[in-house]
């Protein structure tokens, strides 16, 4: 099957996380000062976020996600990585050794996106170092997101799914909960 998946730029996926924010903020009856407040990031960061100007970290993307009490991979029904048809969709993956891996209560944003990545890339049959290519990375940036000591921002998140061939719905079914001990395991988002 050809994939006819049309390549959205940085800006537009920014645009698009910015929009389903404030959707789901407003949908809960937060003001954007209130949410903020709730998710303990500034007020005009949050606006930014929300008009599309602020390329969230991977970790700071969890914690919102987590104060708009949102499912990641219904969170990112609607956000596509370009123009796919319905059938260029992979089916959900099958083996769940990474859904037990990621449940465990000691990983972090950072070891569950390691985690995640991991295994996709290997089910795409990419070496590490050929992925980065494929993707635009640079393989030792690679190796720190698998390792769980990288904090990609959302575009690079974007990035390395259209790399895998995975819609961010599809990718974050990896996800069924959140961590428990976050703020205790990683620095500051």
């Amino acid at each position: 099957m050809a994939s006819t998946t049309k390549t959205r730029n940085e800006r537009d996926y920014v645009r698009l996380l910015g929009d389903a924010v404030r959707h789901r903020r407003t949908a809960l009856g937060f003001t954007q000062e209130d949410f903020a407040r709730h998710v303990g990031i500034d007020r005009g960061y949050m606006g930014g976020v929300e008009r599309g100007e602020h390329n969230l970290t991977f970790r700071k993307l969890m914690v919102v996600l987590k104060g708009l009490r949102a499912r990641p991979d219904e969170f990112f029904r609607d956000i596509r990585l370009g123009d796919r048809e319905a059938d260029d969709v992979r089916a959900p993956p099958q083996d769940r050794h990474v859904r037990r891996a990621l449940a465990k209560a000691a990983a972090t944003y950072s070891e569950m996106l390691g985690i995640a990545v991991l295994w996709e890339r290997e089910r795409a049959g990419f070496t590490q170092e050929k992925f980065a290519y494929h993707a635009g990375l640079a393989r030792s940036y690679m190796s720190g997101i698998e390792r769980g000591e990288r904090n990609p921002t959302f575009t690079q998140l974007m990035r390395i799914l259209e790399g895998l061939g995975i819609e961010p719905s599809e990718f974050f079914q990896h996800f069924p909960s959140l961590p428990i001990r976050r703020a205790q395991r990683e620095p500051n988002c």
